[in-house]
């Protein structure tokens, strides 16, 4: 299996300054889209669901909260060993460029990852790895920071406004939904989150542009896309 770089270990580097770097409120829009509107109970009770990139395990202890059989991957073990503890899930160090290596093809109902992509070299064959994993007829709901976003975020960086120092490759809605297209993966919604940024106290009102002016998700921080791989090539 392949050596991660030493920039994608930014998260495990961070330690307990992760949880502080986070926005409480960023974090459970993404799994309101993600799991609650994408998946939801129907599609997760009693389904094989994998998170990607599980960093400290929300994603995966709401998945359990719906009844999926969850396995959370990451490649830091001190925030898998946290992950193990506080959601009680199969948990294993693996590089999403390694999924198909670690648990071959055709294993998985269901495959989440949210911001995690950006931080690997190849955001295209990170999603190409969590299609491979997942059976025909399984759901692969994701997120990445949208790529007009990029100057901005590269800015407050190197600003020492946010604390995140590894790959940071955004992507589109058109690069994803190109990637998927070419893996057997349908891309069935897409959902935009954050037309502006969600550090400013303005939750109520960005609650109601992601609900109102998805027609400017292209524009939003936060793509959120949910696909369906074909059962037959």
């Amino acid at each position: 299996m392949r050596e991660p770089d030493p920039r994608e270990y930014t998260h495990e580097r961070l330690g307990e300054k992760f949880a502080e770097a986070l926005s409480v409120y960023d974090t459970a829009r993404r799994i309101e889209v993600l799991v609650d509107t994408f998946l939801g109970e129907e599609r997760l009770r009693g389904k094989k669901a994998l998170d990607v990139g599980t960093g400290l395990g929300f994603f995966a202890a709401r998945m359990k909260e719906l009844g999926a059989i969850v396995t959370a991957v990451d490649i830091g073990p001190q925030l898998l060993a946290r992950v193990r503890d506080t959601v009680g899930c199969d948990c294993y160090c693996v590089d999403v460029l390694s999924l198909t290596d670690f648990f071959g093809p055709d294993r998985f109902d269901v495959v989440v990852s949210s911001e995690c992509i950006e931080h690997t070299p190849d955001p295209n064959a990170a999603l190409c790895q969590m299609a491979a994993v997942l059976k025909p007829g399984g759901y692969l709901a994701v997120s990445t920071p949208n790529k007009l976003w990029w100057p901005v975020v590269r800015a407050a960086t190197l600003l020492k406004l946010r604390p995140f120092d590894g790959y940071e490759n955004f992507s589109t809605f058109a690069s994803i939904r190109n990637t998927l297209g070419k893996v057997n993966v349908q891309v069935l919604q897409e959902v935009g989150i954050h037309l502006f940024p969600f550090q400013l106290p303005l939750h109520r009102w960005s609650r109601w542009c992601d609900r109102h002016l998805q027609f400017l998700r292209g524009l939003m921080i936060n793509l959120c896309v949910l696909g369906q791989k074909h059962t037959t090539r």
